[in-house]
């Protein structure tokens, strides 16, 4: 049985959808842009293109002008709103019923239109005024004024107006909204700018010679002083080449890739998104997929850069009602089971047709780049040997920026290595888990993981080769200063040795360089510097007492004894070039053992956090690194029970503490740390840097 029914017309609560429209303050021209483009609309709809007319007038707030100095910034009126004229169509019967109704389909053939721009008009301003006069029925020109603001809606206004002999239709777009005025007043927006993004945003209209003829003025200039927006786009753009049919993987519709020269000083190319011959959304750098597409030059010598305008069905369908987006997932990790790309995955895959056509400018930038590259891994005076393994890997730079600084440069090095560092260690993470043995994965891993690992691996020595070349430099450079008149203190070398206040706990082993004193010490349960003995954490100790170095070390959990300590260390730094006249002063080793004498009467705490007591057979070990000359090498010998060894330092040993002293000259420290190293600089080919 059939039921009677009766259609019953829905209302619009337009406030709602106003507060629905999401327009960003850096979008404040898209509103004017979809204004201008229905103006193109209405002037094709009535077949006039040849003799149609688009005039936009700035309106400015009018502040009053103070002269406050030469130096001061230009007066600046912020721009509020425009005025539109046009002499399309105009609304007619049936435009102004597809005015009333949201989302309505009026246009969406032909133009694709989605039926919420004036929504987006009072998104962004306060209000919005039409007066339109058209041709009716007749053919006898027919005049109507509407309003439309955030308060009332939809108006009519009902003055009588005298029509005019011309048909044409003004639209004025009142008052920006604050947001979107503070944008315009920090970026001081002006003429050249409401240019840009028209013609920008409707450039395919300029391409396809289906724009009319579009005027921009201020509101006192005259329209033989305005500028003509048809006359920039013909000086500043140019047409390379229009490929159609192109196919993206996973999309049915093709697309149609408008390559556009670009002289109008721009620093990047850049992809245009388009739906419906208008651009959606901000543009995007093509550099981001591309690095090394650098600027191109035409047989004049003149730089321009490509402007990739992008249109096809599917964007057609995907753009978003606002127009200030599309409707398809920003990233591949955010897709479902009903799409099949994303904004993400369609850059990349125009990026290959762009990569594709200029093959020979990229691949020939490539290897610019790779060049530079290797020369700044490979800088004679300021080595990055760390790197050295990624110049093996095909293809390791390609996305770093042609025209990168060398401090992004060092970061994007960085970073890359990192990520093959991580990619190792998930390789080896993956194959430990396998609970049965697998020839193919265990081959994968000793003939690819390994290698680059060992790649990797010696990098990394010879990077840190490089770092200690440049310390013991340092070092040396502070001795060569002794002969100044301004003695240098003893805590520059100590600073340079191990950082004065602090310890193991905050200082890792990679920023102190104790191997210069000697490279067991690396291997040590802790380390201060300079701090008394009893704000050490390790100890309980009473002692006010500061050792320049006191290094300890203490049994892991599996000794023998874990009660007994292994070693304790102590550094004490003279000051280079000082004269220790006073027999306390000559006595090398007193500060030394007043602080073992101190020590021994502490405790230290092992690795499980228990305190153990530090004994007569604990080893000690005492290192004095002073100037050692004549006088004081005799006093030692003769009155301090001291012993020359054939390295030219002094040595004492109490076995009765199990205590052992060692006077080192500081020229001598420095050349045995020389020599230790100097087969691994030889080897590294970094001697003589």
């Amino acid at each position: 049985m059939s039921e009677n029914t009766e259609v019953i017309e829905q209302k619009v609560h337009f406030k709602g959808l106003i507060n629905s429209i999401d327009i960003n303050s850096e979008e404040f021209l898209l509103p004017l842009q979809e204004v201008v483009v229905n103006s193109i609309q209405s002037i094709k709809d009535n077949g006039n293109v040849d003799k149609g007319k688009i005039i936009i007038e700035i309106v400015r707030e009018n502040l009053p002008v103070l002269d406050f100095g030469e130096n001061d910034e230009p007066p600046y009126n912020p721009i509020i709103g425009f005025i539109i004229n046009d002499n399309g169509i105009g609304f007619t019967n049936n435009r102004l019923e597809a005015f009333r109704t949201p989302y309505t389909d009026f246009g969406a053939e032909n133009h694709g239109c989605k039926g919420i721009g004036r929504y987006t008009v009072l998104a962004c301003f306060n209000s919005m005024d039409i007066e339109s006069h058209y041709y009716d029925s007749l053919g006898s020109i027919a005049s109507r004024s509407l309003k439309f603001d955030n308060i009332k809606g939809l108006q009519r206004v009902t003055d009588a107006v005298k029509a005019p002999k011309e048909i044409f239709t003004k639209i004025n777009l009142n008052l920006y909204k604050e947001p979107y005025l503070k944008f315009i007043k920090k970026n001081r927006i002006g003429k050249q700018d409401i240019a840009e993004g028209i013609i920008q945003h409707c450039l395919l209209y300029f391409i396809n010679s289906t724009a009319p003829i579009i005027f921009i003025k201020e509101s006192e200039e005259e329209l033989k002083d305005a500028l003509i927006l048809n006359d920039i786009y013909k000086s500043v753009i140019k047409i390379e080449k229009i490929d159609e049919d192109i196919i993206i993987p996973n999309l049915e519709s093709k697309f149609t890739l408008n390559y556009i020269r670009n002289y109008n000083g721009v620093q990047s190319h850049s992809f245009h998104l388009c739906a419906n011959n208008r651009q959606v959304g901000k543009k995007q750098t093509l550099t981001k997929y591309i690095p090394s597409f650098k600027e191109l030059y035409d047989k004049d010598d003149k730089k321009y850069h490509i402007s990739l305008y992008v249109t096809g069905e599917f964007l057609d369908e995907k753009a978003h009602p606002q127009r200030n987006r599309f409707s398809i997932p920003d990233k591949d990790e955010k897709l479902n089971e009903y799409e099949s790309i994303s904004i993400d995955g369609l850059f990349k895959e125009l990026a290959e047709n762009v990569r594709n056509t200029y093959s020979e400018y990229i691949d020939e930038a490539e290897k610019e780049k790779s060049e530079r590259i290797k020369n700044y891994i490979l800088d004679k005076k300021k080595p990055r040997l760390s790197y050295n393994h990624l110049l093996n890997i095909e293809g390791a730079f390609r996305d770093i920026p042609i025209n990168a600084t060398d401090d992004n440069l060092e970061a994007r090095l960085h970073e890359l290595s990192f990520k093959l560092e991580q990619k190792r260690a998930k390789a080896f993470e993956k194959i430990f888990k396998k609970k049965k043995y697998d020839k193919e994965e265990f081959g994968k891993i000793v003939h690819e993981v390994l290698r680059e690992e060992a790649s990797f691996s010696k990098d990394k020595l010879a990077d840190l080769m490089v770092k200690r070349k440049s310390i013991l430099k340092l070092f040396r450079k502070y001795l060569d200063w002794r002969d100044d008149e301004n003695y240098m203190l003893e805590e520059d070398l100590h600073n340079i040795v191990f950082t004065m206040g602090a310890d193991s706990e905050n200082t890792p082993y990679e920023y102190h360089n104790l191997w210069l004193l000697d490279e067991r010490l690396t291997f040590h349960s802790f380390t201060a510097s300079d701090k008394q003995l009893r704000s050490n954490k390790k100890l309980d100790s009473k002692s006010q007492k500061e050792p320049d170095i006191m290094v300890y070390d203490v049994p892991c959990a599996y000794a023998d004894n874990p009660d007994k300590i292994n070693s304790l260390v102590l550094f004490e730094f003279k000051r280079p070039g000082r004269d220790m006249e006073t027999s306390k002063d000559k006595k090398l080793d007193s500060q030394l053992e007043e602080y073992f004498f101190e020590l021994s009467k502490s405790k230290a705490k092992n690795s499980n956090g228990r305190y153990i007591n530090i004994t007569k057979e604990t080893p000690k070990f005492g290192y004095i690194v002073c100037d050692l000359h004549t006088d004081l090498i005799d006093y030692n010998v003769d009155w301090n029970q001291f012993k020359k060894s054939p390295h030219g330092s002094l040595y004492k040993f109490n076995s009765e503490l199990n205590l052992y002293f060692e006077v080192i000259d500081y020229n001598h420290l420095i050349e045995f740390a020389e020599k230790r190293h100097e087969a691994f600089f030889k080897a590294l080919g970094i001697d003589n840097i």
